[in-house]
């Protein structure tokens, strides 16, 4: 929680101006760096490992949809990543 308090005042300031983030896409697949599949008596869960902006993510997915995404760590720090160059045919 005391992570997040810095951000927040620049939150407020930039809704505050009035500026909106520019719309971004990224495709699942080029930032996807490997999926964990948790299986259970009785329900099965997929953990996919994202790297978004140089950061790694863990997305949950559930029955179809995304269920929770949460930065992934590595040696009790957040975990750093990139994306791979897509190879040219």
């Amino acid at each position: 929680m005391t992570r997040l308090l810095p951000t927040i005042p620049l939150l407020f300031a930039a809704a505050a101006a009035g500026a909106a983030a520019p719309e971004r896409s990224l495709s699942l697949d080029a930032a996807k760096l490997e999926t964990i599949r948790v299986e259970g008596q009785v329900q099965t869960w997929r953990i996919d490992k994202l790297c978004i902006d140089g950061q790694a993510y863990l997305m949950v997915l559930g029955s179809s949809a995304p269920s929770a995404i949460a930065p992934a760590f590595k040696d009790g720090k957040p975990e750093q990543c990139q994306v791979k160059a897509a190879k040219s045919p």
